[in-house]
């Protein structure tokens, strides 16, 4: 299916079907969450809706729809999104929840295919617009039945949108009769119409085709509608230029929402009495056969896209898994312990103990900003460099500005890492450290409280390749340990969307006295944070890449 990936600019909500309410702009700054409750982004009052319903964020390049597990659930495009599980939305598709159904849209959508307008008879609408009785369409749609078994194999069998088109239009055209069809979709809050495929006399060329806009709005109730021009009312202007004599649209629907319409007219010197009687049952059925088809390439294209991003997670993990140390180890009179989960998408967070000379050691936790297979190579291109100077000449300062500067000089916009780079000297009892836009740190003092430790800091890498850090120092004594984790541990959020936090981590860290208690503590607390009502057991989903790590000098 043909899609357009949504970029981080603002994408907007269009409402197509439900309550009147306005559209919905969503900007990639920050988690928005929609739902019943007063203090959702944006409320929807209706039982239907769950109090938080739905998480729109934009996150690892991607805006991505979570389901807050939902009573009536939350749906994309026809299929039900599986609960507190992303899926990627992109521009034109369609979400569901409750009596809603809104477009996914960029402010500056166009729709990417042939584009054109439609026309309002002002004198007709509500009058020549008429809806079809559901006997005769009942009665009617018989006759077809033959006909309609020999097209629904084509239909169900598209793989595209495109080919589904080709598919209904070539079945209309055989079994209405008349000279003209579209499969449009309406680019919601606009005029503009997608046209996905279209037939007609030679001599008219697509862009040429304008569409009645009363027949979509009748049709976009859920009716099969109907203009002809047996009528003795008035004819509306624009109608008259275009010499229409018959127009049928019948809508699309995917669950109780229309998605897109099959529109059929007859003009000029085309005769409108050669017209099946029965055309618009034909219609109505092929109708339904299109929006079956839709929800199957719905449904399809979940698929890959959840595919796809599995496939980035086992690339990532794997780059991760073969450059990190051991989980637990001992470096002359140190020892520590370290866990690292990738979270929902892809590992981006970098780690390593390093022994040096003069029983020294180097440890560095840093965080790449944005997810997917490219954060992966830049988190191991980091971690490389990084060993390699600090094994070197020992220098943490000369080693961050090194890969600040490389880092600098060939990543891509608003790729840059947070670093924590520390060189232990236990026979002095002193810790040098480089904090590049990290901060996520603490020192816990023989019989005290962690606590976080006051520092300059710096710029993370890759934002300025001409920033020169400075080396801080930190005292430590005998049985003092160092924690140090990603910001996946404070920023995640619980159910109702509250951050995890700086205060919840010293509480979570307080009762324990060892590095292997710090990191199983803090893990543990921030799963129960992230799903309360989880088992024990069970593998809990987290927003983003969490690692923690725990030196102590003994």
């Amino acid at each position: 299916m043909a899609t357009t990936i949504i970029t981080a600019a603002p994408i907007k909500l269009e409402p197509l079907a439900g309550p009147s309410v306005p559209a919905i702009t969503i900007t990639p700054d920050r988690p928005f969450r929609l739902g019943r409750h007063s203090t959702c982004d944006a409320p929807l009052p209706d039982q239907t809706v769950s109090r938080a319903h739905c998480l729109i964020e934009f996150r690892a390049g991607s805006w991505l729809a979570s389901d807050l597990e939902s009573r009536h659930g939350t749906y994309l495009n026809g299929a039900r999104l599986n609960a507190a599980e992303p899926t990627p939305i992109r521009e034109g598709d369609l979400l569901r929840m409750g009596p809603w159904t809104f477009r996914v849209a960029t402010k500056e959508s166009t729709g990417g295919k042939f584009q054109t307008t439609t026309t309002e008879e002002e004198e007709v609408t509500g009058v020549r617009v008429q809806k079809i009785p559901a006997a005769e369409l009942s009665i009617r749609a018989q006759h077809r039945l033959e006909l309609l078994l020999d097209c629904a194999a084509s239909i169900t069998a598209a793989t595209t949108e495109e080919t589904l088109a080709t598919a209904v239009l070539d079945a209309l055209i055989s079994g209405t009769n008349f000279p003209r069809a579209a499969f449009i979709r309406h680019l919601g809050g606009g005029e503009q119409i997608q046209i996905l495929g279209y037939r007609g006399p030679a001599r008219e060329p697509q862009s040429s085709f304008v569409v009645s806009r009363s027949l979509l709005q009748a049709a976009a109730d859920g009716a099969v509608v109907r203009l002809d021009s047996a009528s003795d009312l008035n004819y509306g202007q624009s109608v008259i230029q275009l010499g229409i004599q018959a127009a049928i649209c019948a809508p699309v629907m995917v669950g109780a929402s229309p998605v897109a319409y099959l529109y059929l007219d007859a003009r000029n010197h085309e005769r409108a009495a050669q017209v099946e009687p029965d055309a618009a049952a034909f219609c109505q059925a092929v109708a339904r056969l299109s929006g079956l088809a839709l929800s199957n390439l719905g449904r399809a294209d979940l698929k890959k896209r959840a595919e796809s991003l599995e496939a980035d997670l086992r690339a990532a993990r794997e780059a991760q898994r073969v450059i990190m140390p051991p989980t637990h180890g001992e470096r002359g009179r140190l020892v520590y312990a370290m866990h690292s989960r990738p979270g929902r998408f892809v590992a981006g967070d970098l780690f390593d103990v390093i022994t040096l000379p003069d029983d020294r050691v180097a440890v560095f936790l840093g965080d790449v900003a944005g997810k997917g297979i490219g954060a992966a190579i830049l988190m191991a291109t980091a971690q490389a460099h990084l060993h390699a100077h600090l094994v070197h000449n020992a220098d943490p300062v000369a080693a961050v500005n090194a890969v600040n500067a490389y880092i600098a000089d060939r990543s891509v916009e608003a790729k840059f890492i947070s670093l924590w780079l520390g060189l232990f000297d236990p026979a002095n009892a002193v810790l040098t450290f480089v904090d590049a836009g990290h901060g996520h740190w603490l020192v816990r003092h023989p019989g005290g409280a962690p606590d976080r430790v006051t520092c300059s800091g710096g710029l993370p890498l890759g934002v300025d390749a001409d920033y020169v850090f400075q080396a801080e120092e930190v005292r430590l004594q005998r049985g003092s340990r160092v924690i140090i984790y990603s910001d996946g541990v404070v920023e995640q959020r619980s159910p109702t969307g509250e951050e995890f936090g700086l205060a919840k981590a010293l509480e979570a860290l307080a009762p324990s006295e060892s590095p292997d208690g710090d990191v199983t503590a803090l893990f543990h607390a921030v799963r129960r944070y992230a799903a309360p009502s989880a088992a024990p057991e069970a593998d809990v989903a987290l927003a983003d890449d969490v690692t923690v790590a725990s030196i102590q000098l003994r």
